[in-house]
């Protein structure tokens, strides 16, 4: 019997009603996971983005498809965008290749939410997974170096291909072209990351979820149930990919990292990722003292009642194949990365849990769907749940990006100073950031530090990327400089030394360093060493410093001092500077007082530190604050900062300066 027409109306209302919520639902998904990620837009290039790019300069677009042995894997598909790009643009544009990366993390989104609703018909369940994995927190490494784009591309494909195997195994028509639609997409994602054999897996769950039920098994006739397995799409895929990682295995690839296969080692693996799948309770072990036995007991606590939630959640009939599906998908994909890799690269990977984190971005809804069901209070604690497990998760990811941000700020501070520069000047780096590290970590296992150069990379290719020209470029530690803070780092040596000595590129080199204040790392340009011309008379000799020229300008509310010195000769011979020497510069008012003071050797580097070719100049920059300076100057001189006196200072003429200091007047900002 046909429904009455008022009723057939108010169920298209409501049908109309519940794709749009949907729609909008997955439009947050979408703009939350672009908004969370946007700041990496402004990153350069770092850690495996030069890597990738010194292997692809190395390829074509023939040779891309063939394994390399600069490669410890088979992804041709990691490297053919950046082929492309390189065509296009000449160059590999950081925002383009970080903007890549924030739009497959919106779509992947997009795809499990609408994988969800067509799944379960639950909007509540397509939000929240959508949402649960935009911000999963240990994303964010994948998300910020386009290096690691391989795992949110492979997930992407992954769940596309199940969005195409879904419409094979519904539709009567049509159902031959999706399916070589969805083969056709497991062989890219095979491409893409050798975790992509699980494909068949997935795509069983997937089916398993639609049908209602698990396969039927007939112990009466089992060559019966067999024939009926035999016949199931999903175990063509499963053979596939098993077919392939056999083959895998005697690709000519360098197999690094390799497995480390000790007791402690795989004990440590499991509670790592055990922590991933329990992390919304796993954060409070932040609270905690950071110690292996209350790392052990947070994460077996949290273990303890993801299980309990599964069991309350499973005593609902409709629950029990979305509960199996997450628990499956995150054990599968933790397993393929977990086994193969050693201790250290896992811990120091979170880009390697993105696959799995769709299993759990399935799961947690499922988890919480008994809350849903209370009467009175139970969708509102529903939502507050989830909306702490989001909020803590988004915290976590931004906190990540601001040191990321806070790590790569040497590259504009050069990038500021080198632009326009001749070519043939180089760049010297002291102390220049290799990683940085929060002194706790938010969760109790694992390493959450950033890192913009690994051992690996050399300091060339991030600022030839970054400034578009290859530029001498050297790194190098001084331990002097180095000093505690709240947060840990490292520092990337390319040259080795305690001085800076030799290696002078003929253009001369701009001088940057990296200091390590309470609030975070500072990085400052210092001037530049040049070679010199012919010697101008001196301005003034100065101590054991021949100064030959100095200016301050008055800028808005600072003086920017510049100033050239030659260290390695006075009188014509050679000059012998102690280490306890250095410079005042003192900025007095109209008045006379002072208004600020920026002590410190030219450089701000101890004299002993600097070991120069005879005839090279020192050119040193250095800003004073200087609030209320108009008519005012700058009193210039050296002293032994041990006892404080004053070292003679001589005019151009030789003639004594009054208290051994030259006076600078300040001149407009023009």
């Amino acid at each position: 019997m046909d429904s009455p027409p008022n009723e057939q109306t108010s169920n298209n209302n409501n049908d109309v009603s519940t794709r749009l919520i949907l729609i909008a639902s997955l439009a947050i998904v979408a703009v939350l996971a672009v908004i969370l990620y946007w700041p990496t837009l402004r990153l350069p290039l770092l850690y495996d983005d030069l890597l990738h790019i010194r292997i692809t300069k190395g390829l074509d677009f023939a040779s891309v498809w063939l394994p390399t042995q600069d490669f410890g894997f088979y992804r041709p598909l990691t490297f053919l965008p950046l082929l492309i790009i390189k065509q296009l643009f000449g160059h590999y544009p950081a925002e383009l290749l970080h903007g890549i990366n924030v739009a497959q993390q919106a779509i992947n989104a997009v795809l499990l939410g609408s994988l969800s609703w067509r799944l379960w018909q639950k909007v509540h369940w397509a939000l929240a997974a959508g949402l649960l994995l935009a911000l999963f927190p240990f994303s964010y490494q994948a998300i910020a170096v386009y290096g690691h784009n391989v795992h949110p591309a492979t997930a992407g494909l992954l769940l596309l291909g199940l969005h195409t195997y879904l419409s094979t195994i519904r539709t009567g028509r049509h159902r031959r072209v999706w399916l070589i639609g969805t083969t056709a997409i497991f062989l890219l994602a095979l491409l893409s990351h050798e975790s992509a054999v699980l494909f068949g897996a997935f795509a069983a769950f997937v089916q398993w979820n639609d049908e209602g039920h698990l396969p039927p098994l007939t112990f009466s006739d089992p060559g019966r149930s067999l024939r009926a397995l035999a016949r199931q799409p999903w175990l063509f895929y499963l053979a596939l990919g098993l077919i392939y990682l056999v083959a895998y295995q005697f690709l000519p690839l360098s197999r690094a990292p390799q497995a480390t296969f000790s007791a402690g080692a795989a004990w440590l693996k499991l509670l790592y990722v055990l922590q991933a799948a329990v992390y919304p309770i796993a954060w409070f072990g932040h609270f905690l003292p950071q110690t292996s036995t209350w790392n052990v007991v947070t994460v077996l606590f949290g273990l303890v009642i993801a299980l309990g939630l599964t069991a309350w959640s499973a005593r609902d009939n409709s629950n029990r194949l979305p509960l199996l599906m997450g628990w499956a998908w995150w054990f599968l994909a933790t397993m393929v990365i977990a086994i193969p890799l050693s201790v250290n690269y896992l811990l120091h990977g979170p880009r390697l849990l993105y696959i799995s984190s769709i299993g759990l971005a399935i799961l947690w809804p499922v988890l919480l769907q008994p809350l849903w069901r209370m009467q009175k209070f139970g969708r509102l604690l529903w939502f507050i749940c989830l909306a702490f497990v989001l909020l803590t998760s988004w915290l976590f990811v931004r906190d990540r990006l601001l040191s990321y941000s806070r790590l790569t700020g040497p590259v504009g501070v050069v990038e500021a100073v080198m632009e326009d520069r001749p070519a043939e000047e180089g760049v010297l780096l002291i102390n220049l950031l290799s990683w940085l590290a929060p002194e706790k970590n938010s969760y109790p296992v694992g390493v959450e530090l950033v890192a913009m150069l690994g051992d690996y990379i050399f300091v060339e290719e991030l600022f030839s990327e970054k400034l578009l020209v290859d530029r001498p470029v050297q790194a190098i530690r001084i331990p002097d400089l180095l000093a505690e803070a709240e947060y840990n780092y490292g520092i990337h040596e390319q040259t080795a030394g305690s001085h800076i000595e030799g290696d002078w590129t003929p253009g001369g080199s701009q001088l940057f360093v990296t200091r390590f204040a309470e609030a975070g790392p500072e990085s400052q340009h210092l001037g530049s060493i040049v070679p010199g011309g012919e010697a101008p008379e001196p301005v003034a000799t100065i101590g054991s410093y021949e100064l030959l020229a100095a200016e301050a300008a008055y800028c808005e509310s600072s003086v920017h001092l510049t100033s050239t010195w030659d260290i390695t000769t006075i009188g014509g011979n050679r000059n012998e500077i102690t280490s306890t020497t250095s410079l005042f510069v003192q900025l007095l008012g109209e008045d006379g007082l002072l208004i600020s003071q920026a002590d410190g050797p030219p450089l701000t580097l101890r004299p002993d530190l600097v070991r120069l070719p005879q005839g090279w100049w020192i050119n040193d920059v250095r800003e004073l604050p200087a609030e209320g300076a108009e008519g005012g100057q700058i009193l210039l001189g050296a002293y032994d900062f041990v006892n404080g006196e004053r070292f003679p200072a001589l005019d151009g003429q030789g003639n004594a300066l009054p208290e051994n200091a030259l006076v600078i007047p300040l001149s407009d900002c023009s």
